[in-house]
C-alpha cells in the first residue's frame, strides 16, 4: 500500500481536489440560479472550494520547486565533475546519476542498495560516511558536507546532501551532489610545492598586511626567519621613503583585486635594503599573495643605462652572461663579448631575425616548436606576467650544441635576452642517470618501509632472484631469506637495525626456483627529519665465494667439517674461553676394527660406513655442537658451552646409538670414545688428553667412553 501511495498518491490527491472543486462550483451555481439550497450549505461548500484551491496552489508551488530543483541538478551535473544522487528512505536504495555511478566505480547502475553504496567507499571511511548520511542527515535532518575516498581507485569525492521532508515533517529521503575533487587536491598540493620551492620570494598577508606565511626564498631575501616575519607587518619592511607609494598601491589592490609590477625598497634585517618588484593578488579566502623578486641588480643596470650609453655598453660587454639586445621587431641590434665566445656568432651573422632562428635551430621541426614557445614566453613577459624561463638546445657556429635557458626582459621598447649555459649541468644530470642505471643493473638494492615491506628493488635484484618488480613490491623483504637465516640470524638483524645501527653480514637466500644464493649485505635504517621511515639494503652476490668456502672446510666424503674447520673452531672457542671463561669439551671417537670392514667388504663399503656414521652423529647432537672428521675413521665433536660431565653423557648417548644402528653391508659396528675438557694448558693439550682417553677405551675392551 505504501509503495502504491508513493507512486500514485499525488495523482489521486489531485483528482480528489479537482472533484471537490467541481462539486463546490456546481453547488454555488445551483444556489445562484435556483435558490433551492440553503445559504449555510452554500457557505460550507464555498469554504471547501477555497480550501481545495489553496491546496492545489500549494501543490502547484511544490511541483514548480521540484522542477526547479531537478533543473538545477541537471545543470550542475552537466558542468565539471559533479553528479547527483537521491536516497529513498522507504526502500533504502540510492538513485545515482551516470557521473555519480562512475565516481563510485558503479558504471551503468542507476539504482543500488545502501550496502552497495557503502561498499564503494574506502574501508576506513565506511563508518563515518554511514553516520553522516543516515544519522546526521536522514535521521537528524541536518545538511551535510563530507569528503571521502572511494574503494576502487581511491578518488577523493566531496558529498553535499540535504534532507527531503514529507508533509508530516519527517524525512522521506536525502538528495545531494557528488563532486570529484581529486585533481583539485592534487593541484593544491602542487601549488604548495611551487610556493615552497619557488626561487622568487612569496609571502601571504592578511588584510592588515601582517605576514601569514613566507617561503624560503623570501626568508633569504629579507634576512628574517619565517617565525620572525609572522609577528611583523609588510609595511615594517618597507623603506620609509616608499611608504606613501606602498599605501597607495594597497588601496588600488583593494579596488582591483590585483596589482602588477609594483617596485619598492625592502629593508633587510641587517639594515640594508634591496629593490624588489612585487606582484600582488587578492586570494578568494581574503588573504593577499605577494610574489617578490630581488631586482636590485636590474635597478643598478637601469640607473647606469640612464646615465650613459657608453656605460651601458661597458656593462653589457663586461657581463659574464651572454646577452643580446633586440628592437621592437625582435631584430638583434647588439650582442656582448660573452655571446660571441659561447655561440661563435657575431652581430653581422644575424642581420635578421629569421637568420638567427635558422642558425641556432637548423632542424625545421625543432625550430618551429622552439619559436612557438619563445613567442608565448615573451608575450607573457610583456603582459607583466612572470612565466618560467624556457630551455632549448642551441647550435653554435662550430656546429656544437649547448643547452641554454633563455631569460627575457623589456626596457622601454628594447628587449634584453640573457642566455644561461647549463650544458655542463645537463650533462652531469645525464651522467647521474647513467650511473643510476648502472647501479640498478649491477647492484642488489632493496628499499623497504617501516614495516619491512619492499617499496623498490633494483633490476639486478630481480634478475638474481627470478622475480618481477611487481611480484616483490609490497611483500616482506625477508620473504626470500632461507629458513635457517630466519631462525638463527634474522632476530639479531632486526634488533640491530631497529636500534638505529647498521648490520653487515652474509644472508642465505632462496630464489624463485628454489636455488640457494648467498649475499653479503649492508642493511641500514633510513631517517627523515629524525624519524625512521624505512630501511635500505645493499648487497653483493657471494654465492660462488661461499660455495668455495664451504668446500674448503667440508670433508668431501662425509659432508661434515674437515680438520681445517675443526682447528678454526677450536682456536675460536679457546679465545672465547680465555675472555669469557666459557667452558667447552671435545669428544674424540673412531670405529672399532674398521680395518676389518675394508678388508672384508672393500673400501667402497668402508666409505658407506663412514658416511652413515657421519649422518647418524650429526642427527644426534645439538645445532650448537661442531662435528667433523679428524682423520681416517676418527671423528671429533666440539661441545660448546659444555663441561666434561655433559660431554661424557653425550658420548655415552652416541656410543649407544652407534651400537644399535644397522650399517649397510656390515650390519653392526661399535665406536670407542675419549672425552676431555678445556683448561689453561690450551687446545693441543685438550686434544692430547682426549686422544689418550680414546686409547684407554680401546685398550680396555673397546665400545667404551673414557675421560
Amino acid at each position: 500500500m505504501r509503495v502504491f501511495m508513493k507512486k500514485y498518491g499525488d495523482n489521486i490527491l489531485t483528482f480528489l481536489l479537482l472533484a471537490v472543486f467541481a462539486f463546490g462550483g456546481f453547488v454555488a451555481y445551483f444556489f445562484i440560479y435556483s435558490r433551492q439550497i440553503s445559504g449555510d450549505i452554500v457557505f460550507y461548500f464555498s469554504g471547501l472550494l477555497v480550501f481545495a484551491l489553496l491546496v492545489l496552489f500549494v501543490k502547484y508551488r511544490r511541483e514548480v520547486a521540484n522542477k526547479k530543483l531537478t533543473a538545477v541538478l541537471s545543470i550542475v551535473e552537466s558542468v565539471g565533475s559533479i553528479g547527483s544522487f537521491e536516497l529513498n528512505m522507504d526502500t533504502e536504495n540510492f538513485y545515482l546519476s551516470d557521473k555519480s555511478a562512475s565516481f563510485l566505480g558503479l558504471d551503468g547502475r542507476k539504482e543500488v542498495s545502501f550496502l552497495t553504496f557503502i561498499d564503494a567507499v574506502a574501508e576506513d571511511e565506511k563508518t563515518s560516511v554511514y553516520d553522516f548520511i543516515f544519522v546526521q542527515c536522514a535521521h537528524s535532518g541536518k545538511n551535510i558536507l563530507i569528503y571521502f575516498a572511494t574503494a576502487k581507485d581511491k578518488r577523493l569525492l566531496k558529498l553535499t546532501a540535504v534532507p527531503v521532508f514529507c508533509k508530516k515533517g519527517t524525512v522521506r529521503g536525502v538528495q545531494g551532489l557528488l563532486e570529484d575533487v581529486t585533481e583539485q587536491v592534487k593541484a593544491k598540493q602542487e601549488r604548495e610545492m611551487l610556493f615552497r620551492q619557488s626561487r622568487d620570494g612569496i609571502a601571504i598577508l592578511d588584510m592588515e598586511t601582517y605576514f601569514i606565511d613566507v617561503n624560503s626564498a623570501y626568508e633569504l631575501m629579507t634576512g628574517y626567519t619565517r617565525d620572525e616575519l609572522l609577528s611583523k607587518s609588510c609595511l615594517e619592511l618597507t623603506h620609509k621613503d616608499d611608504l606613501s607609494g606602498t599605501m597607495e598601491m594597497m588601496k588600488k589592490l583593494m579596488e582591483k583585486g590585483y596589482y602588477d609590477m609594483f617596485e619598492k625598497r625592502c629593508v633587510r634585517k641587517n639594515g640594508t635594503y634591496v629593490s624588489v618588484q612585487m606582484n600582488l593578488t587578492m586570494l578568494p579566502n581574503g588573504t593577499i599573495m605577494v610574489t617578490t623578486r630581488d631586482v636590485s641588480e636590474i635597478k643598478v643596470y637601469q640607473d647606469r643605462l640612464a646615465e650613459s650609453e657608453k656605460h651601458l655598453r661597458q656593462l653589457f660587454e663586461a657581463s659574464p652572461i651572454p646577452l643580446c639586445l633586440i628592437d621592437d621587431r625582435s631584430k638583434p641590434v647588439l650582442v656582448n663579448k660573452m655571446f660571441t665566445e659561447i655561440f661563435g656568432y657575431e652581430l653581422g651573422d644575424m642581420n635578421a631575425v629569421k637568420t638567427w632562428w635558422h642558425l641556432a635551430f637548423p632542424d625545421e621541426e625543432y625550430r618551429n616548436a622552439a619559436r612557438d614557445r619563445w613567442k608565448d614566453y615573451t608575450a607573457k613577459v610583456i603582459r607583466g606576467e612572470n612565466p618560467h624561463p624556457i630551455q632549448a638546445t642551441v647550435t653554435c657556429k662550430n656546429y656544437t650544441t649547448k643547452e641554454i635557458v633563455f631569460l627575457y626582459s623589456v626596457i622601454d621598447n628594447m628587449g634584453i635576452i640573457a642566455f644561461y649555459d647549463i650544458t655542463e649541468r645537463v650533462e652531469a644530470e645525464n651522467r647521474l642517470q647513467e650511473y643510476i642505471s648502472i647501479v640498478d643493473w649491477n647492484v642488489l638494492v632493496v628499499r623497504s618501509d617501516e614495516n619491512a615491506g619492499m617499496t623498490s628493488v633494483s633490476t639486478a635484484f630481480c634478475r638474481l632472484f627470478g622475480y618481477t618488480e611487481e611480484e616483490l613490491i609490497g611483500k616482506p623483504a625477508m620473504m626470500i631469506n632461507h629458513e635457517e637465516f630466519l631462525r638463527d640470524v634474522q632476530p639479531f638483524v632486526m634488533e640491530t637495525i631497529l636500534s638505529g645501527r647498521i648490520w653487515n653480514g652474509e644472508i642465505k637466500k632462496v630464489t624463485k626456483n628454489g636455488d640457494i644464493v648467498w649475499v653479503q649485505s649492508m642493511i641500514q635504517p633510513v631517517f627523515k627529519n629524525g624519524v625512521r621511515t624505512g630501511f635500505l639494503s645493499i648487497s653483493t652476490d657471494v654465492t660462488d665465494k661461499k660455495r668455495i668456502e664451504i668446500l674448503s672446510v667440508t670433508d668431501k666424503l662425509t659432508g661434515v667439517y674437515n680438520r681445517i674447520r675443526l682447528d678454526e673452531v677450536l682456536s675460536a672457542e679457546f679465545v672465547r674461553f680465555k675472555r669469557y671463561e666459557q667452558s667447552y669439551s671435545v669428544i674424540m671417537f673412531d670405529i672399532d676394527y674398521f680395518k676389518r670392514v675394508n678388508d672384508t667388504y672393500g673400501h667402497l663399503a668402508g666409505d658407506d660406513v663412514l658416511k652413515s656414521l657421519a649422518r647418524l652423529i650429526k642427527q644426534s647432537i645439538r645445532e650448537s655442537d661442531i662435528f667433523g672428521r679428524w682423520g681416517g675413521e676418527e671423528f671429533l665433536v666440539v661441545c660448546c658451552g659444555t663441561d666434561i660431565e655433559g660431554a661424557q653423557n653425550l658420548a655415552e648417548k652416541l656410543r649407544s646409538k652407534v651400537e644399535m644402528f644397522s650399517f649397510p653391508a656390515v650390519d653392526r659396528l661399535t665406536c670407542s670414545f675419549g672425552v676431555a675438557q678445556v683448561d689453561d694448558a690450551g687446545t693441543d693439550n685438550m686434544i692430547k688428553r682426549a686422544d689418550e682417553a680414546l686409547y684407554r677405551a680401546k685398550q680396555s675392551g673397546r665400545n667404551k667412553v673414557e675421560i
